[in-house]
Protein backbone atom coordinates (compact mmCIF):
# COMPACT_ATOMS: atom_id res chain seq x y z
CA UNK A 1 0.00 0.00 0.00
CA UNK A 2 2.78 2.22 1.03
CA UNK A 3 4.76 2.06 -2.45
CA UNK A 4 1.53 3.30 -4.19
CA UNK A 5 0.77 5.74 -1.37
CA UNK A 6 4.01 7.93 -0.75
CA UNK A 7 4.64 8.43 -4.44
CA UNK A 8 0.98 9.79 -4.42
CA UNK A 9 1.66 12.26 -1.86
CA UNK A 10 5.19 13.25 -3.45
CA UNK A 11 3.32 13.70 -6.96
CA UNK A 12 0.74 16.06 -4.91
CA UNK A 13 3.40 17.53 -3.29
CA UNK A 14 4.96 18.29 -6.28
CA UNK A 15 1.80 19.58 -8.61
CA UNK A 16 0.07 22.03 -5.42
CA UNK A 17 3.91 23.46 -5.28
CA UNK A 18 4.20 24.17 -8.78
CA UNK A 19 0.54 25.52 -8.47
CA UNK A 20 0.92 28.04 -5.57
CA UNK A 21 4.10 29.05 -7.07
CA UNK A 22 1.96 30.37 -9.97
CA UNK A 23 -1.34 31.09 -7.86
CA UNK A 24 0.03 32.53 -4.41
CA UNK A 25 -2.14 30.12 -1.94
CA UNK A 26 -0.77 32.09 0.76
CA UNK A 27 2.32 33.33 2.55
CA UNK A 28 5.94 31.82 3.52
CA UNK A 29 4.07 30.47 6.90
CA UNK A 30 1.56 28.87 4.31
CA UNK A 31 4.73 26.90 2.70
CA UNK A 32 6.24 25.87 5.32
CA UNK A 33 2.78 24.34 7.39
CA UNK A 34 2.30 22.91 3.31
CA UNK A 35 5.68 20.93 3.44
CA UNK A 36 5.49 20.05 7.02
CA UNK A 37 1.68 18.32 6.04
CA UNK A 38 3.01 16.39 3.46
CA UNK A 39 6.56 15.25 4.97
CA UNK A 40 4.79 13.89 8.13
CA UNK A 41 2.25 12.41 6.05
CA UNK A 42 4.77 10.74 3.72
CA UNK A 43 6.89 9.71 7.14
CA UNK A 44 4.12 8.69 9.00
CA UNK A 45 4.04 5.85 5.79
CA UNK A 46 7.64 5.06 5.58
CA UNK A 47 7.72 4.31 9.35
CA UNK A 48 5.68 1.16 8.36
CA UNK A 49 2.25 2.46 9.10
CA UNK A 50 0.61 -1.52 9.76
CA UNK A 51 -0.82 -2.72 12.56
CA UNK A 52 0.33 -3.79 15.44
CA UNK A 53 2.98 -1.01 15.07
CA UNK A 54 5.15 1.02 17.15
CA UNK A 55 3.41 4.77 17.90
CA UNK A 56 6.35 6.72 15.89
CA UNK A 57 3.84 6.15 12.87
CA UNK A 58 0.45 7.18 14.70
CA UNK A 59 2.28 9.99 16.45
CA UNK A 60 3.43 11.31 12.52
CA UNK A 61 0.20 10.85 11.28
CA UNK A 62 -1.57 12.79 14.32
CA UNK A 63 1.37 16.03 13.87
CA UNK A 64 0.23 16.29 10.12
CA UNK A 65 -3.18 16.54 11.26
CA UNK A 66 -2.10 19.18 13.55
CA UNK A 67 0.57 20.91 11.41
CA UNK A 68 -2.55 21.03 8.35
CA UNK A 69 -3.96 23.28 11.65
CA UNK A 70 -1.39 25.67 10.82
CA UNK A 71 -1.36 26.12 7.03
CA UNK A 72 -5.69 26.99 7.98
CA UNK A 73 -4.49 29.37 10.28
CA UNK A 74 -1.89 31.04 8.69
CA UNK A 75 -4.70 32.18 5.75
CA UNK A 76 -4.44 35.59 8.44
CA UNK A 77 -8.30 36.18 8.26
CA UNK A 78 -10.70 36.07 11.27
CA UNK A 79 -12.09 33.63 8.95
CA UNK A 80 -9.19 31.64 8.50
CA UNK A 81 -8.65 32.01 12.56
CA UNK A 82 -12.10 30.89 13.34
CA UNK A 83 -11.71 28.24 10.87
CA UNK A 84 -9.00 26.82 12.59
CA UNK A 85 -9.93 26.47 15.73
CA UNK A 86 -12.99 24.55 14.46
CA UNK A 87 -10.26 22.18 12.66
CA UNK A 88 -8.18 22.03 15.34
CA UNK A 89 -10.73 21.11 18.36
CA UNK A 90 -11.98 18.22 15.72
CA UNK A 91 -8.14 17.46 15.19
CA UNK A 92 -7.88 17.06 19.39
CA UNK A 93 -10.99 15.26 19.73
CA UNK A 94 -10.23 12.59 17.09
CA UNK A 95 -6.67 11.61 18.29
CA UNK A 96 -7.54 11.44 21.95
CA UNK A 97 -10.10 9.22 20.86
CA UNK A 98 -8.49 7.27 18.38
CA UNK A 99 -5.67 6.62 20.38
CA UNK A 100 -7.81 5.49 23.69
CA UNK A 101 -9.14 2.99 21.23
CA UNK A 102 -5.81 1.87 20.13
CA UNK A 103 -4.35 1.63 23.33
CA UNK A 104 -7.68 -0.36 24.40
CA UNK A 105 -7.15 -2.83 21.35
CA UNK A 106 -3.06 -3.01 21.54
CA UNK A 107 -2.80 -1.09 18.50
CA UNK A 108 -5.39 -3.64 16.92
CA UNK A 109 -3.62 -6.91 17.81
CA UNK A 110 -6.03 -8.07 20.39
CA UNK A 111 -9.65 -7.70 21.36
CA UNK A 112 -10.35 -6.89 24.76
CA UNK A 113 -13.32 -8.15 26.59
CA UNK A 114 -16.74 -6.46 27.20
CA UNK A 115 -17.92 -4.26 27.54
CA UNK A 116 -13.99 -2.93 26.48
CA UNK A 117 -14.56 -3.96 22.92
CA UNK A 118 -17.55 -1.75 22.68
CA UNK A 119 -15.86 1.28 24.32
CA UNK A 120 -12.77 0.99 22.11
CA UNK A 121 -15.32 0.38 18.68
CA UNK A 122 -17.25 3.91 20.11
CA UNK A 123 -13.94 6.14 20.74
CA UNK A 124 -12.65 4.71 17.65
CA UNK A 125 -15.80 5.61 15.62
CA UNK A 126 -16.23 8.86 17.42
CA UNK A 127 -12.09 9.39 16.09
CA UNK A 128 -12.78 8.78 12.18
CA UNK A 129 -15.99 10.68 11.83
CA UNK A 130 -14.28 13.49 13.23
CA UNK A 131 -10.90 13.15 11.73
CA UNK A 132 -12.97 12.47 8.09
CA UNK A 133 -15.73 15.48 8.90
CA UNK A 134 -18.22 12.78 8.54
CA UNK A 135 -21.80 13.63 9.23
CA UNK A 136 -23.02 14.70 11.63
CA UNK A 137 -19.94 16.41 13.12
CA UNK A 138 -18.15 17.90 9.74
CA UNK A 139 -18.54 21.47 11.20
CA UNK A 140 -14.99 22.12 10.56
CA UNK A 141 -14.54 20.98 6.91
CA UNK A 142 -16.89 23.57 5.39
CA UNK A 143 -15.38 26.06 7.27
CA UNK A 144 -11.86 25.46 6.18
CA UNK A 145 -13.25 25.32 2.46
CA UNK A 146 -14.62 28.47 3.00
CA UNK A 147 -12.20 30.27 4.73
CA UNK A 148 -9.14 29.15 3.61
CA UNK A 149 -7.10 28.84 0.00
CA UNK A 150 -8.44 26.37 -2.61
CA UNK A 151 -4.66 24.03 -2.73
CA UNK A 152 -5.21 24.85 1.70
CA UNK A 153 -8.53 22.42 1.73
CA UNK A 154 -7.07 20.09 -1.08
CA UNK A 155 -4.09 19.49 0.76
CA UNK A 156 -6.27 18.26 4.21
CA UNK A 157 -8.96 16.12 2.07
CA UNK A 158 -6.16 14.58 -0.62
CA UNK A 159 -3.35 14.05 1.58
CA UNK A 160 -4.51 14.01 5.32
CA UNK A 161 -7.56 12.42 4.94
CA UNK A 162 -6.51 10.11 2.71
CA UNK A 163 -3.82 8.82 4.93
CA UNK A 164 -6.13 8.59 7.67
CA UNK A 165 -8.24 6.42 5.75
CA UNK A 166 -5.61 4.36 4.53
CA UNK A 167 -4.83 3.59 8.33
CA UNK A 168 -8.41 2.28 8.30
CA UNK A 169 -7.94 -0.19 5.27
CA UNK A 170 -5.35 -1.54 7.02
CA UNK A 171 -6.73 -1.95 10.62
CA UNK A 172 -9.66 -3.68 8.49
CA UNK A 173 -6.88 -6.51 7.21
CA UNK A 174 -5.87 -7.36 10.77
CA UNK A 175 -8.18 -6.46 13.25
CA UNK A 176 -11.82 -7.34 11.34
CA UNK A 177 -13.74 -7.58 14.31
CA UNK A 178 -13.67 -4.07 14.80
CA UNK A 179 -15.80 -3.54 11.77
CA UNK A 180 -17.54 -6.85 11.01
CA UNK A 181 -18.75 -7.09 14.68
CA UNK A 182 -20.20 -4.03 14.81
CA UNK A 183 -21.24 -3.29 11.18
CA UNK A 184 -24.60 -1.61 11.75
CA UNK A 185 -23.18 1.44 13.60
CA UNK A 186 -20.35 2.09 10.50
CA UNK A 187 -22.82 1.56 8.13
CA UNK A 188 -25.13 3.57 9.49
CA UNK A 189 -22.39 6.52 9.56
CA UNK A 190 -21.46 5.71 6.20
CA UNK A 191 -25.29 6.25 5.00
CA UNK A 192 -25.72 9.22 7.05
CA UNK A 193 -22.70 10.64 5.75
CA UNK A 194 -23.43 9.38 2.02
CA UNK A 195 -27.10 10.58 1.57
CA UNK A 196 -26.50 14.01 4.59
CA UNK A 197 -23.72 15.37 2.46
CA UNK A 198 -24.99 15.16 -1.07
CA UNK A 199 -28.21 16.55 0.34
CA UNK A 200 -25.86 19.77 2.15
CA UNK A 201 -23.83 19.73 -1.37
CA UNK A 202 -26.73 20.43 -3.09
CA UNK A 203 -28.10 23.20 -0.63
CA UNK A 204 -24.62 25.22 -1.34
CA UNK A 205 -24.24 28.57 -3.73
CA UNK A 206 -20.34 28.40 -2.85
CA UNK A 207 -18.16 26.28 -4.40
CA UNK A 208 -15.86 25.38 -2.73
CA UNK A 209 -18.27 24.23 0.22
CA UNK A 210 -20.09 22.28 -2.32
CA UNK A 211 -16.81 20.20 -2.89
CA UNK A 212 -16.79 19.91 1.15
CA UNK A 213 -19.66 18.37 1.02
CA UNK A 214 -19.07 16.04 -1.65
CA UNK A 215 -15.80 14.91 -0.20
CA UNK A 216 -17.28 13.78 2.52
CA UNK A 217 -19.96 12.52 0.34
CA UNK A 218 -17.41 10.31 -1.41
CA UNK A 219 -16.07 9.17 2.01
CA UNK A 220 -18.99 7.87 2.56
CA UNK A 221 -18.97 5.34 -0.48
CA UNK A 222 -15.28 4.30 0.60
CA UNK A 223 -16.22 3.53 4.17
CA UNK A 224 -19.29 1.52 3.42
CA UNK A 225 -16.99 -0.55 0.76
CA UNK A 226 -14.23 -0.83 3.97
CA UNK A 227 -16.91 -2.17 6.44
CA UNK A 228 -18.25 -4.54 3.98
CA UNK A 229 -15.00 -5.91 3.06
CA UNK A 230 -14.25 -9.07 0.83
CA UNK A 231 -12.61 -8.32 -2.36
CA UNK A 232 -15.23 -6.38 -3.90
CA UNK A 233 -15.43 -3.77 -0.87
CA UNK A 234 -11.61 -3.24 -0.10
CA UNK A 235 -10.81 -3.05 -4.12
CA UNK A 236 -13.90 -0.52 -4.25
CA UNK A 237 -12.59 1.20 -0.94
CA UNK A 238 -8.63 1.40 -2.00
CA UNK A 239 -9.49 2.05 -5.98
CA UNK A 240 -11.95 4.71 -4.79
CA UNK A 241 -9.48 6.33 -2.52
CA UNK A 242 -6.98 6.93 -4.69
CA UNK A 243 -9.42 8.42 -7.34
CA UNK A 244 -11.05 10.92 -4.27
CA UNK A 245 -7.02 11.87 -3.74
CA UNK A 246 -6.38 12.73 -7.33
CA UNK A 247 -10.32 14.41 -8.24
CA UNK A 248 -10.01 16.40 -5.57
CA UNK A 249 -6.48 18.26 -6.43
CA UNK A 250 -8.38 19.06 -9.91
CA UNK A 251 -11.33 19.65 -8.69
CA UNK A 252 -10.42 22.58 -5.97
CA UNK A 253 -7.42 23.54 -8.01
CA UNK A 254 -9.74 24.79 -10.99
CA UNK A 255 -12.28 26.58 -8.62
CA UNK A 256 -8.91 28.47 -6.92
CA UNK A 257 -8.43 29.48 -10.87
CA UNK A 258 -11.82 30.73 -11.41
CA UNK A 259 -11.16 32.48 -7.85
CA UNK A 260 -7.91 34.16 -9.35
CA UNK A 261 -9.30 35.29 -12.04
CA UNK A 262 -12.42 36.41 -10.56
CA UNK A 263 -10.48 38.21 -7.57
CA UNK A 264 -13.46 36.72 -4.86
CA UNK A 265 -15.11 33.34 -4.23
CA UNK A 266 -17.11 31.18 -6.74
CA UNK A 267 -20.91 30.74 -6.58
CA UNK A 268 -23.79 29.72 -8.75
CA UNK A 269 -24.55 33.21 -9.58
CA UNK A 270 -21.10 33.00 -11.98
CA UNK A 271 -21.64 32.33 -15.66
CA UNK A 272 -19.31 31.54 -18.44
CA UNK A 273 -16.06 30.66 -17.29
CA UNK A 274 -15.17 28.51 -19.31
CA UNK A 275 -15.01 31.69 -22.01
CA UNK A 276 -11.44 32.97 -20.04
CA UNK A 277 -10.78 29.76 -18.41
CA UNK A 278 -10.85 27.08 -21.23
CA UNK A 279 -8.16 24.65 -19.38
CA UNK A 280 -9.51 25.11 -16.02
CA UNK A 281 -13.10 24.33 -17.46
CA UNK A 282 -12.24 21.37 -19.01
CA UNK A 283 -10.11 20.34 -16.28
CA UNK A 284 -13.29 20.52 -13.75
CA UNK A 285 -15.55 18.80 -15.98
CA UNK A 286 -13.12 15.98 -16.59
CA UNK A 287 -12.01 15.37 -12.83
CA UNK A 288 -16.18 16.07 -11.51
CA UNK A 289 -16.61 13.12 -14.57
CA UNK A 290 -13.71 10.62 -12.93
CA UNK A 291 -15.34 11.78 -8.82
CA UNK A 292 -18.37 10.51 -9.74
CA UNK A 293 -17.81 7.53 -11.36
CA UNK A 294 -17.95 7.67 -15.40
CA UNK A 295 -16.22 5.47 -17.13
CA UNK A 296 -13.49 4.63 -17.72
CA UNK A 297 -11.92 7.03 -14.99
CA UNK A 298 -10.39 5.25 -11.77
CA UNK A 299 -13.79 7.16 -9.73
CA UNK A 300 -15.25 4.24 -12.01
CA UNK A 301 -13.76 1.51 -11.20
CA UNK A 302 -14.06 2.10 -7.37
CA UNK A 303 -17.66 2.80 -7.51
CA UNK A 304 -18.48 0.07 -10.08
CA UNK A 305 -16.84 -2.53 -6.72
CA UNK A 306 -18.35 -0.79 -4.27
CA UNK A 307 -21.94 -1.30 -5.71
CA UNK A 308 -21.26 -5.16 -6.40
CA UNK A 309 -20.13 -5.02 -2.50
CA UNK A 310 -23.66 -3.31 -1.67
CA UNK A 311 -25.47 -5.42 -3.18
CA UNK A 312 -24.15 -8.51 -1.90
CA UNK A 313 -24.28 -6.88 1.56
CA UNK A 314 -28.07 -4.88 1.15
CA UNK A 315 -29.33 -6.21 -1.09
CA UNK A 316 -31.87 -3.39 -3.12
CA UNK A 317 -32.80 -1.51 -0.21
CA UNK A 318 -28.76 -0.54 -0.07
CA UNK A 319 -28.33 -0.25 -3.68
CA UNK A 320 -31.10 2.65 -3.70
CA UNK A 321 -29.18 4.33 -1.20
CA UNK A 322 -25.52 4.20 -3.42
CA UNK A 323 -27.44 4.80 -6.28
CA UNK A 324 -29.73 8.32 -5.23
CA UNK A 325 -26.43 9.32 -3.80
CA UNK A 326 -24.71 9.13 -6.96
CA UNK A 327 -27.79 11.00 -8.34
CA UNK A 328 -27.38 13.70 -5.73
CA UNK A 329 -23.88 14.20 -6.82
CA UNK A 330 -24.42 13.85 -10.41
CA UNK A 331 -26.79 16.87 -10.38
CA UNK A 332 -25.19 18.95 -8.15
CA UNK A 333 -21.52 18.87 -10.65
CA UNK A 334 -24.07 18.73 -13.67
CA UNK A 335 -25.60 22.30 -12.12
CA UNK A 336 -22.33 23.72 -11.67
CA UNK A 337 -20.91 22.80 -15.15
CA UNK A 338 -24.04 24.00 -16.86
CA UNK A 339 -24.24 27.25 -15.08
CA UNK A 340 -20.87 28.37 -14.05
CA UNK A 341 -18.43 26.40 -16.58
CA UNK A 342 -20.65 26.58 -19.53
CA UNK A 343 -23.36 29.01 -18.96
CA UNK A 344 -23.43 32.09 -20.95
CA UNK A 345 -21.54 35.02 -20.09
CA UNK A 346 -22.83 37.92 -18.55
CA UNK A 347 -21.95 41.09 -18.19
CA UNK A 348 -20.92 42.90 -15.62
CA UNK A 349 -18.83 41.48 -11.78
CA UNK A 350 -19.17 37.90 -12.88
CA UNK A 351 -16.72 37.83 -15.29
CA UNK A 352 -13.31 39.53 -15.53
CA UNK A 353 -13.12 41.48 -12.09
CA UNK A 354 -9.60 40.20 -11.06
CA UNK A 355 -9.58 39.55 -15.02
CA UNK A 356 -6.17 37.25 -13.86
CA UNK A 357 -5.36 35.01 -16.82
CA UNK A 358 -5.04 31.11 -15.96
CA UNK A 359 -0.91 30.55 -15.21
CA UNK A 360 0.55 28.19 -17.93
CA UNK A 361 2.34 26.22 -14.66
CA UNK A 362 -0.85 26.12 -13.01
CA UNK A 363 -2.64 25.27 -16.33
CA UNK A 364 -0.42 22.49 -16.37
CA UNK A 365 -1.25 20.53 -13.23
CA UNK A 366 -4.66 21.03 -13.55
CA UNK A 367 -4.01 19.02 -17.09
CA UNK A 368 -1.86 16.64 -15.74
CA UNK A 369 -4.14 15.84 -12.56
CA UNK A 370 -7.75 15.71 -14.68
CA UNK A 371 -6.19 12.84 -17.23
CA UNK A 372 -4.00 10.92 -14.64
CA UNK A 373 -7.81 9.42 -13.16
CA UNK A 374 -8.47 8.44 -16.81
CA UNK A 375 -5.13 7.13 -17.53
CA UNK A 376 -4.65 4.62 -14.50
CA UNK A 377 -8.57 3.85 -14.62
CA UNK A 378 -7.04 2.44 -17.99
CA UNK A 379 -4.26 0.16 -16.40
CA UNK A 380 -5.59 -0.15 -12.36
CA UNK A 381 -3.52 -3.58 -11.61
CA UNK A 382 -0.39 -0.99 -11.58
CA UNK A 383 -2.46 0.65 -8.34
CA UNK A 384 -3.35 -2.59 -6.45
CA UNK A 385 -0.84 -2.88 -3.66
CA UNK A 386 0.89 -5.88 -2.72
CA UNK A 387 -0.47 -6.48 0.83
CA UNK A 388 0.83 -9.39 2.90
CA UNK A 389 -0.71 -10.41 6.27
CA UNK A 390 0.41 -9.24 9.07
CA UNK A 391 2.10 -12.16 11.63
CA UNK A 392 -0.49 -12.28 13.54
CA UNK A 393 -3.06 -12.65 11.07
CA UNK A 394 -1.05 -15.45 9.27
CA UNK A 395 -1.20 -17.59 12.23
CA UNK A 396 -4.40 -17.55 12.95
CA UNK A 397 -5.70 -18.30 9.18
CA UNK A 398 -2.62 -20.63 8.03
CA UNK A 399 -0.78 -20.64 5.05
CA UNK A 400 -4.10 -19.63 2.66
CA UNK A 401 -4.85 -16.15 3.33
CA UNK A 402 -7.60 -14.10 1.22
CA UNK A 403 -5.99 -10.77 -0.27
CA UNK A 404 -8.97 -8.03 0.24
CA UNK A 405 -7.97 -6.72 -2.67
CA UNK A 406 -8.89 -9.87 -4.68
CA UNK A 407 -7.10 -13.26 -5.24
CA UNK A 408 -5.72 -15.48 -2.39
CA UNK A 409 -2.32 -15.82 -1.17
Amino acid sequence: MDTVLIPLFLGIALGVGLYARAIPQGDRSWWRFAAATVALAIAARLAGHSWPHSWTATLLASAAELVAVGMVWSGGTDAARAAARKYLTAVVLATLCTWAALALTGLGTLRPGAPWDKLAVALLLIGVALKLGLVPVYFWLPAVARASSAMTTALIVAVVDVGAFCELLTLRETAPWIFTGFAPLWIGLAVLSLLGAALLALAQRALKPMLAFSSIDDMGYLLLGLVIGGADGMAGAWFGILGHALGKIVLFGAVGAAEWHLGRAVTLDDRGLSTPLPVASAAFMLGALGFIGIPPTLGFIGHWRLYLAGAELGGPLLLTVLYASSAMALLCYVRVIHRVWLGPAIAGPSVGTGGQPLPRAAAVVLLVFAVAPVLFGLTPNRLRPAIEPHPHVAELTGPLVANPLGGVK
